[in-house]
């Protein structure tokens, strides 16, 4: 990746790098047939079991509506199972499935083999961009 980081001799804004990594996991995930919110949603609830719709969308920075199409999506392939609360039927809780576990597992390896290729001077970058553009 460290290559393909720049056009001449002009360092890549933000913008284009965020996008390149997008390129670079969409592609990885291609052949497992995952999205990469699709992805971003599994490893949510993989390290937040039981987490309702309202946590996942606030957590992922995405609209109710857009969280709503893809976990739509994400059960109809019997990734993960919904469950509206007995307390407050508004709620509905997330919860992986057997193949949604089995499946995150697949997303974690690709994202290694993606972080593999970064460079440590890439990550550092990335790392320094990002931190500036908090402030």
């Amino acid at each position: 990746m460290g290559q393909e980081r720049y056009k001449g001799s002009e360092a890549l804004t933000l913008l284009e790098v965020m996008l390149q990594l997008h390129g670079v996991f969409r592609r990885s995930l291609e052949s497992i047939s995952v999205t990469p919110l699709q992805a971003g949603v599994l490893l949510f609830l993989r390290r937040h079991d039981e987490a309702n719709m309202t946590n996942a969308a606030s957590a992922l920075h995405v609209t109710s509506p857009t969280l709503s199409d893809v976990v739509k999506d994400l059960a109809r392939k019997r990734w993960l199972t919904k469950r509206r609360s007995v307390t407050d039927t508004r709620v509905v809780h997330l919860r992986l499935s057997r193949l949604g576990h089995a499946l995150t597992r697949h997303i974690e390896r690709r994202v290694g083999q993606m972080e593999a290729t970064l460079t440590e001077q890439d990550r550092t970058a990335l790392c320094m961009r990002l931190k500036g553009r908090r402030t």
